[in-house]
């Protein structure tokens, strides 16, 4: 491209100037997007903990977020997906518990293990998670909240490790990794349960890694066997 004359060297620099105008303004757009997002789904999750889903009105949401109803259905598609969303977070925010007590806590790997089921149920319990937790099932469908990927992933690679090292049973990994994160979200679904006394949720995670301990091998049966 020639920008020997003033005429073209103008040109360059305008179209220039007009390209970094769009990038910027779109930089600009896609930034005060996800800032909307984030608050809906804060004031979503403020609101569905406090009083629950059945009782927060579209119009308390938006309210509370400071933003017109046409932003709240641009992010979401109606109340049930920004609902659908916060779950997810919390969804996301149990297994990083998890993931966690994995590599913080002390002890071997099953131990560090059984710390991270209490870690579920902890979380999952929590004032700010407790009535979205339990009404999970009711809004999502109880599949929906029981059988996510990333649960069975996490489990299976521990459990990997486990076999690896000795101390879990030789079991079929990906059907017993769905199975114990169904058990083990139950159990975190019922710890979260409102009505729940902490007596009875200390007794349902007693009951947990009583059934989670039967994965183990025991020693003197693995002596038979050699």
């Amino acid at each position: 491209m020639c920008l020997s004359s003033p005429w073209c060297r103008a040109a360059w620099w305008a179209g220039l100037t007009r390209k970094v105008e769009v990038v910027t303004t779109r930089l600009l757009n896609a930034e005060r997007s996800r800032q909307t997002r984030r608050t809906l789904l804060d004031a979503g999750r403020a609101l569905f903990a406090d009083v629950g889903y059945a009782r927060t009105t579209t119009g308390e949401l938006v309210q509370r977020a400071g933003v017109t109803r046409g932003a709240l259905y641009y992010h979401f598609r109606d109340k049930t997906a920004l609902f659908a969303a916060v779950f997810e977070e919390v969804y996301q925010e149990s297994l990083q518990a998890m993931r966690t007590c994995m590599e913080t806590a002390e002890g071997d790997t099953w131990e560090r293990f059984l710390e991270s089921l209490r870690a579920l149920t902890e979380q999952l319990g929590r004032p700010g998670v407790q009535r979205i937790v339990s009404d999970g099932p009711a809004i999502l469908g109880p599949f929906r909240v029981r059988h996510g990927t990333l649960g069975p992933q996490f489990l299976r690679a521990v459990f990997e490790q486990l076999v690896a090292e000795g101390v879990m049973k030789p079991l079929p990994l990906d059907p017993m990794s769905r199975l114990v994160w169904t058990t083990c979200f139950e159990a975190a679904l019922y710890t979260a349960q409102t009505e729940t006394s902490a007596e009875g949720r200390q007794e349902m995670i007693v009951a947990l890694l009583c059934l989670i301990g039967g994965l183990r091998r025991k020693r003197e049966a693995e002596g038979r066997q050699d």
